[in-house]
């Protein structure tokens, strides 16, 4: 019996987007009849086709690195809830920058930036081109990384806590790219199924 995506390491928030298509595993299997070049080259067009969402979240990696996070107060954030219910009001946190005093690194972002790839599934139960970090590449920071302020201990020091903010990277390129994306995967099949590819 599998075990949920939570009990896995995964999770609905790891990060990950999918972009699905006409089913990819006929497409492939049509490119096949083809030719085995033109399934190649058609896969190699499907792999290419999130380059661009990864070379924005990339960007963003190789920017500066984020300042320490500063307790400044609280404000009240009204909640809705899902469906019919009520609405309701929660105070939370609100945080402001400090510049960061650090200059060693770790490679932490460099690691991040390495496990971002593109992926196409054409299995039996599952067809589709994924967008995502490889957390067996870039450990877990690829999904800690990502929030807005990081609670952690300090180095050489298990018993201190400290605030920082984070860098999100990985919502805001796929929102920008996502359309375009999708629209190089159809080019790609089309292409490749009436001989273009």
């Amino acid at each position: 019996m599998a075990r949920a995506a939570h009990q896995r390491g995964g999770g609905p928030d790891l990060p990950e987007i999918t972009i699905t298509s006409p089913n990819i595993r006929e497409a492939l299997a049509r490119a096949k009849e083809i030719g085995p070049a033109v399934q190649r080259n058609l896969r190699r067009n499907l792999r290419g086709v999130g380059d661009d969402i990864i070379k924005d979240q990339r960007d963003i990696l190789s920017g500066a690195k984020p300042g320490n996070a500063r307790k400044a107060g609280m404000r009240v954030k009204r909640i809705q809830r899902k469906g019919s219910g009520k609405a309701y009001l929660r105070a939370v946190n609100v945080y402001k920058a400090e510049a960061a005093s650090r200059s060693r690194s770790t490679g932490m972002r460099e690691r991040v930036k390495a496990a971002l790839k593109t992926r196409v599934v054409a299995g039996a139960t599952r067809s589709g081109i994924s967008v995502r970090a490889d957390k067996s590449v870039g450990g877990p920071m690829v999904k800690v990384w990502n929030k807005k302020v990081i609670r952690h201990p300090v180095f050489g020091n298990k018993e201190s806590f400290v605030k920082q903010f984070g860098q999100p990277y990985w919502w805001e390129p796929i929102k920008r790219g996502r359309v375009d994306a999708k629209e190089k995967a159809l080019a790609a099949i089309e292409d490749a199924l009436n001989g273009k590819g």
